[in-house]
């Protein structure tokens, strides 16, 4: 494989590089420019749209007249768009005439003394025309005199004369001109003027230039081989000149006109394909999905030699930094938008990282934003001349969150579809664009710093070899990095890992895994500003992980999770399980869910008994400096010591500022106190709340924090807390076990 050679977009020099058979029509009119009838001037005119090689084939065309009698033939490549001064432009063809005659004259080397004076005699005549016409006419002077529509060259050689009549003595130009034309014709010379991009001139220029050819350089074996856009030079004649048609006006000038071949797109994309086989890799695997880019994509963005040329190089940019780091097929697509497509591109690259933010579980699309996206997609498609019908299938193979079946439905739901997780899992295995952790890296070559590969999985699992504590030390690492969406990469390598197949966990060391997740999860989930359901996201996440090797490995699981709650430190995560066990088992309260727990009958028991000794050896001063004490404390009553945590309170509720404190832990920014928080921790709850209340009225700020929380929880006003007093000590009359809400679950993060 080759180093990249960047093409640049520069024309082929040379036979050897010409793919398309350019050679032999270059061949042709290379005999055309010089074999022309001797008394006349000839323009021709190569045509062809903007990189559809016209620079190509020019260069082939001089190659071919270079190769001839140089004592008989000259080849002049003028580039008027070099000149500043357009006012110069004339004075810079003559003097490239002038330079050309004298390279004939130095390639007939023996020629006769006559001869060489005669080429000398010409090279003079030709300066000497050009001084005489500076004093009327660098172009901009002659505005006037070259009048739209003069087509013969007698007529405005007539009228420099007229208007040089009072500046000159001497022949006049007319004479001169005659003169000239004598003796380009007895030196019996073709040379060939080759000016490319003539389209590219400013309308101003463009005019001017046409003139000059035409009517004041038109001699006797000069050849003009003009290239140009026929539609843009004709609107730009029609800008510069007045004229009501631009291709009309053309059609004065340019004696005959060849169009430049269109290559065949199956020969565009076999090019292509070969150029990309000469610096790219791709995986066996998705060498058919490559394939299938470059027929399908490749076939609508190839339109001429340019577009592949392009996408070349920007694909030579990008792989030496991408290389192994993306997928092969993914890139090409992309690049290939971006050259052809550059409205969808932009698109694509906005709703990624979109995409990326709600995948990360760190933001959410609301219907005005699907709406909007949506909309946004369909006018860059139309802009770029695409439907969402033509391209909705290429769309689902790179992008992700691709609906396809929404067809007849209210809602326009084509984009930000959230479908089976298991897929964005594969596309970041097999590093796709539809991957959140590597589609940064296709557009910037720069992975987004939560984005997860495989050399990070990698490390984990080695670090598991060296036991938990390499790997909370590993976890609490790359949790310190965070992408643009908030989202740190330890959170999306949990949201990776929950994909895993279940035959791959069973080859992992899964228990070393779990002690050693367990260990970090308080930790991670410090400073963490996403959570579902009061909870830390990346808690979340370590849950839907555990569920997946519970899955594959039941038995390592079980025992792994069961050591995890003996030893861990990780205080705040253990309860979050724990809790939501108790319930699951139908140990408190009534949701028990038999067929969504984390733990056997058995291992419940267990973690319940090892944690209900925890709490008691840490008792309530050891749980109050935790930011999961309230967590912690509803977890130690409902896991079958409320009794014991009830006296714990009681013993300490005597101290006021240790009562206020401790009742503005039950609750938090996104929750009340209720009274089952009240029922869970005090034998008189309205009692406490009457002292509360007595402690507001009398200007104790916390006291009357904590009254506004419980009649908020309530729905009532302060002129009926009375009332919810005497309705809370009537129905105290019959015990029971209380039962809190689902809104409620005592968690002041939640």
């Amino acid at each position: 494989m080759s180093e990249p050679t960047f093409n640049g977009d520069r024309p082929i020099q040379s036979q050897n590089e010409d793919l398309f058979g350019f050679a032999a029509l270059a061949d042709r009119i290379a005999a055309s420019l010089t074999s022309q009838a001797a008394s006349k001037g000839f323009v021709f005119g190569l045509e062809g749209k903007w990189g559809s090689g016209k620079s190509s084939l020019l260069a082939l065309i001089l190659a071919r007249v270079r190769e001839m009698d140089r004592a008989k033939v000259a080849a002049v490549e003028f580039r008027p768009w070099l000149i500043g001064d357009r006012d110069q432009l004339l004075m810079a063809l003559f003097e490239d005439l002038a330079k050309a005659i004298t390279e004939v004259q130095a390639a007939r080397g023996d020629a006769s003394g006559k001869t060489k004076r005669a080429a000398g005699d010409v090279v003079e005549q030709v300066r000497s025309f050009a001084r005489h016409l500076g004093p009327v006419g660098k172009l901009a002077g002659l505005a006037g005199v070259l009048v739209p529509g003069a087509s013969l060259a007698g007529d405005v050689i007539e009228k420099i004369a007229a208007a040089a009549s009072e500046q000159t003595e001497g022949p006049t130009l007319v004479a001169q001109k005659e003169k000239l034309a004598a003796a380009l014709l007895d030196l019996d010379c073709r040379i060939v003027v080759a000016i490319d991009d003539v389209d590219r001139l400013e309308p101003a220029e463009v005019a001017e230039l046409l003139r000059l050819v035409r009517s004041v350089a038109d001699f006797p074996n000069v050849s003009y081989l003009l290239c140009y856009d026929g539609l843009t030079l004709a609107h730009a004649i029609e800008t510069g000149t007045g004229v009501s048609s631009g291709t009309a006006y053309l059609e004065k000038i340019v004696q005959t006109e060849v169009a430049v071949p269109r290559p065949e797109s199956f020969a565009l994309r076999r090019w292509f394909t070969k150029e990309l086989e000469s610096f790219m890799t791709c995986d066996e695997t998705r060498v058919s999905e490559l394939q299938q880019v470059i027929d399908e994509t490749g076939g609508r963005v190839f339109k001429n030699p340019r577009a592949v040329t392009r996408v070349l190089d920007s694909l030579r940019v990008f792989w030496p930094s991408l290389a192994d780091r993306v997928d092969t097929p993914d890139l090409v697509w992309l690049r290939l938008i971006a050259i052809g497509s550059p409205n969808f591109y932009r698109w694509v690259e906005e709703y990624l990282v979109e995409y990326a933010a709600l995948s990360s579980g760190r933001s959410s699309v609301s219907d005005k934003d699907q709406v909007a996206h949506t909309q946004a997609l369909d006018a860059a498609l139309e802009k770029d001349g695409l439907t969402w019908d033509a391209l909705q299938y290429e769309l689902d193979r790179h992008l992700p969150g691709i609906d396809l079946y929404n067809l007849g439905t209210e809602k326009d739901s084509r984009i930000f579809s959230q479908g089976d997780r298991r897929a964005l899992a594969q596309a970041a295995k097999e590093k796709r664009l539809a991957s959140p952790s590597h589609a940064r890296i296709y557009f910037t070559l720069v992975a987004p710093a939560d984005g997860i590969s495989e050399p990070d999985i990698t490390r984990l699992i080695e670090a598991a070899a060296k036991g938990r504590d390499a790997v909370a030390a590993y976890l609490a690492e790359i949790d310190r990095h965070r992408g643009d969406a908030g989202a740190s990469k330890a959170e999306r390598l949990f949201d990776q890992l929950r994909f895993t197949p279940h035959e791959t966990l069973k080859t992992w060391p899964v228990e070393i895994l779990i002690e050693g997740m367990v260990d970090a999860a308080d930790e991670l989930a410090k400073d963490k500003g996403g959570r579902e359901w009061g909870r830390p996201q990346i808690w979340f996440l370590m849950e839907k992980l555990l569920r997946q090797i519970q899955a594959a490995t039941p038995a390592r699981y079980e025992a792994a999770l069961a050591s995890a709650f003996e030893t861990s430190a990780s205080m705040g995560f253990l309860t979050e399980i724990f809790r939501q066990e108790t319930f699951g088992h139908g140990y408190y309260g009534d949701r028990a869910t038999p067929h969504d727990r984390l733990m056997t009958a058995e291992g419940y028991e267990v973690a319940r008994i090892v944690m209900l000794k925890r709490y008691s050896e840490l008792d309530l001063d050891g749980i109050e400096p935790s930011p999961y004490a309230s967590l912690m404390l509803y977890a130690w009553s409902q896991g079958g010591a409320r009794g014991d945590v009830m006296q714990k309170v009681a013993a300490r509720a005597s101290n006021e500022a240790w009562l206020l404190k401790f009742l503005q832990s039950l609750y938090g920014p996104r929750s009340t106190l209720s009274r089952g928080a009240m029922e869970t921790f005090f034998a008189s709850p309205a009692d406490v709340v009457r002292q509360v209340y007595s402690l507001a009225r009398n200007g104790n700020q916390q006291a009357d924090d904590i009254i506004r929380s419980f009649l908020a929880n309530n729905n009532a006003d302060e002129d009926e807390l009375e009332a919810i007093f005497t309705d809370w000590e009537e129905s105290a009359g019959s015990p029971q076990i209380p039962v809190e809400s689902d809104s409620d679950d005592g968690d002041p993060e939640g």
